[in-house]
């Protein structure tokens, strides 16, 4: 359901809207609407929403007539005076203008999303503000990733659809009304209402695009030269270290040291660092390897592409017609050079940048034609750093300002990324920070800078699951931390984590690669990475899932289990796809707390059993990730492996743990096709039946319950596309 609000003198807002470029077909629902001298009432098959004239008042019911979402007129104190703002349109006292309106809150309501934030995943008592900006961490409200998306548990999701500052007041005022207020002439939002939270992010998707699956190798390990390798003879030192340690990875990044100092974003090769830039991407593509470049959508004044751009009007203005030359996090920080010392203007990291105006069609296509020699090079992905600094006085050629852009900027810029990437390199994925609603659209996105330590490693937790919240499936961090240098065992704990992710880099302003941190931690963190590397039949299968539903890689609890009133404030552990419970440690002492929902959950390393619903209390070893399998699933895994393969996977190994129930089904999504994979029988014995278009072989292997854990029982099969296959097995505890 889709709302326009604005004055009768209101200016037209940004038509690049979030929703604007989707390609999907949203289910549009048939309506009867009756009109009387009270008010209107819209029925669909659905809900029905009621506006009364006066006074004015408007709620959303669902087909039992009960109450989703509504406006809160009586949320008064003892004297009459409203608690809260009503629906309305004012200027503040510096002119700017600003909608707001009020809604009720439940008291027993739960509320998420709103993009990547580090706070409690539950919203409710916040406030929040949706100012896309550098987070310079992760234990802050800030956030480079502000999604207008609101989800409650009533059922409902609302969705903002402007690129403009918005404050939610999510029950700080008023314990029951929310207050919205949006720095805009104008506002259009969409009501998404749902039987639970997977079904409104599949109803977003409709509304703003699903996400693209993104390449197999991007499944891999990434690992960066971070801080530390900038030139090509440290860059094959670091590749040369993964081969001598054996640490399975896919893609190689450089950040900003492939160009030339001061003179960021101009995409041409430091030839004095990287004197020979296509041999060395060869070289990389001779081991397998991918490379990923550093990049931000600003022209640095001290390279010529700035008088370029200048000449053509290639830059956002300020209101007396100037380019619009700021500073930004590059341009006040000093040179990472190893030296400790205050940032000067001739000794910082990049010198002061104009900003492409990226509502410029011809501005667009000179940006992306700067990619495109370093993408036929070979270059096979480019970071997009940055695109927060949008000034709210900017001048944009579209005819709007940055307090109607800001938000939106970062979707412009990855959009125009991965089209000219999709041209030359045939596929559309990114590496970006910044993000808004349909964002998704332009995966992968990874989580800033958080400092090295415990309090940053649980927070970034948080918000990648409110990121999955807020209908972005793909999304990363840094393992180790960006900032600082982590000690063996914080880089352990977040290695851990990391690598159960979509997807996975070691990346800081200091080394990240594991033998940096001694034998054991070697030991441990290459043994997570070869797991991971078996695991990526099922992360690819979850990650198609994804692109097909909108259900995000890492699921929070709240999603999973909506009505389990104890899942509801579980934000240190998730769900990796439907069958596998994550809980990373997030403290020095090694103690976790593991919440388990309703069912059977087997610890996957020791085979023990675990009724659900309870709570684990657990002091963990270093080398142990608390991990627990879901009774009946079907995990679909690989031989280990030094790089993502491109093509079937034969033998496709299969992971079985019998349900009690006595069946069990799962579809594995691959490129090739759907293969279904349905278990059925009990202590015994089982049939396990697979049909799908891909001719391979299979090795079952069947996690059968006894008195001490668990007995594997293994079974090879021929090269088929479909067959059934009887396993016998016994156990003690039938």
């Amino acid at each position: 359901m889709s709302r326009a609000m604005s004055p009768s003198d209101a200016g037209e807002e940004s038509p690049f809207r979030a929703g604007s470029t989707s390609t999907a077909s949203p289910n549009v629902a048939a309506a009867s609407v009756t009109e009387s001298s009270a008010g209107v009432t819209l029925a669909t098959d659905t809900g029905t929403l009621r506006i009364a004239r006066n006074p004015f008042t408007l709620s959303l019911m669902d087909r039992t007539e009960r109450d989703i979402f509504r406006d809160n007129p009586g949320d008064v104190d003892g004297l009459g005076r409203p608690f809260v703002l009503p629906l309305g349109y004012a200027r503040s006292a510096g002119n700017i203008p600003a909608l707001s309106f009020s809604f009720h809150l439940d008291s027993d309501e739960h509320l998420f999303g709103l993009g990547e934030k580090f706070l409690p995943l539950n919203r409710r008592g916040q406030r929040i503000v949706s100012w896309t900006q550098d987070a310079f961490g992760s234990t802050s409200e800030r956030s480079h990733k502000n999604i207008p998306l609101l989800i409650s548990s009533r059922g409902y999701g609302l969705f903002l659809d402007t690129g403009a500052r918005i404050t939610w007041d999510l029950g700080t005022t008023s314990c029951q009304s929310c207050t919205v207020t949006v720095e805009a002439p104008s506002l259009r939002f969409f009501i998404v209402t749902g039987s639970s939270p997977a079904e409104i992010l599949k109803k977003y998707a409709d509304l703003t695009g699903y996400a693209p699956v993104p390449p197999r190798w991007t499944f891999g390990l990434w690992i960066s030269s971070g801080g530390t390798y900038r030139d090509t003879a440290a860059m094959e030192s670091l590749v040369n270290g993964l081969e001598k340690h054996q640490v399975p990875a896919d893609v190689v990044h450089v950040d900003p040291w492939w160009m030339t100092w001061r003179k960021y974003c101009d995409f041409r090769w430091n030839t004095d660092a990287f004197p020979d830039p296509e041999g060395y991407i060869g070289g990389l593509h001779e081991k397998g390897l991918r490379l990923c470049l550093w990049e931000h959508p600003y022209i640095s004044v001290e390279s010529d592409l700035f008088t370029a751009g200048q000449e053509r009007g290639y830059f956002l203005r300020r209101p007396d017609g100037s380019v619009y030359i700021i500073d930004y996090g590059l341009s006040l920080a000093p040179r990472p050079d190893g030296i400790v010392r205050e940032a000067a203007p001739d000794q910082s990291w990049n010198a002061r940048v104009a900003i492409i105006d990226m509502s410029n069609p011809d501005a667009v296509r000179w940006f992306q034609d700067l990619h495109r020699p370093v993408l036929r090079m070979g270059a096979d992905v480019f970071k997009t750093d940055f695109g927060e600094d949008i000034p709210r006085d900017a001048l944009f050629h579209n005819g709007q300002t940055g307090a109607s852009m800001h938000n939106l900027y970062p979707l412009l810029y990855n959009e125009a990324v991965a089209a000219v990437t999709r041209d030359e390199r045939g596929h559309s994925a990114v590496w970006g920070r910044a993000a808004t609603g349909g964002s998704q659209r332009t995966p992968v996105c990874w989580s800033g800078d958080p400092a090295a330590d415990f309090d940053s490693l649980g927070c970034t937790i948080r918000g990648g699951l409110s990121m999955g919240l807020s209908g972005v499936p793909f999304w990363s961090n840094d393992i180790g931390g960006y900032r600082g240098m982590p000690d063996p065992e914080l880089y352990v704990r977040w290695a851990q984590f990391g690598l159960f992710c979509s997807h996975s880099r070691m990346h800081g302003d200091s080394p990240r690669e594991p033998w940096v941190f001694g034998e054991n931690a070697l030991r441990i963190v290459r043994s997570y990475v070869n797991l991971r590397y078996q695991f990526f039949p099922y992360f690819y299968s979850t990650a198609r899932e994804a692109s097909r539903t909108g259900m995000p890689v890492i699921r929070a609890l709240a999603l999973m289990w909506p009505d389990d009133p104890n899942a509801l404030d579980k934000d240190q552990q998730y769900m990796l796809g439907p069958w596998l419970m994550v809980a990373p440690v997030v403290h020095r002492s090694g103690r976790k707390s593991v919440y388990l929902p309703e069912g059977v959950w087997i610890d996957y390393w020791t085979g023990e059993q675990l009724n659900g619903p309870r709570t684990l209390h657990l002091r963990v070893p270093l080398d142990r990730l608390p991990l627990y399998v879901r009774e009946g699933a079907i995990i679909p895994s690989m031989r280990s492996a030094m790089r993502i393969p491109e093509g079937r996977i034969d033998p496709l190994l299969l992971d079985l743990y019998p349900s009690s129930t006595g069946s069990a089904s799962y579809t594995i999504r691959e490129d090739e096709g759907n293969t279904d994979v349905t278990v059925t029988g009990g202590a015994g014995g089982m049939t396990v039946q697979w049909s799908g278009p891909i001719r391979r072989r299979f090795l079952l292997r069947v996690h059968v319950p006894e008195a001490r854990g668990m007995r594997v029982v293994e079974k090879e099969t021929d090269a088929v596309e479909e067959g059934s296959l009887l396993i016998q097995v016994s156990n003690d505890m039938a």
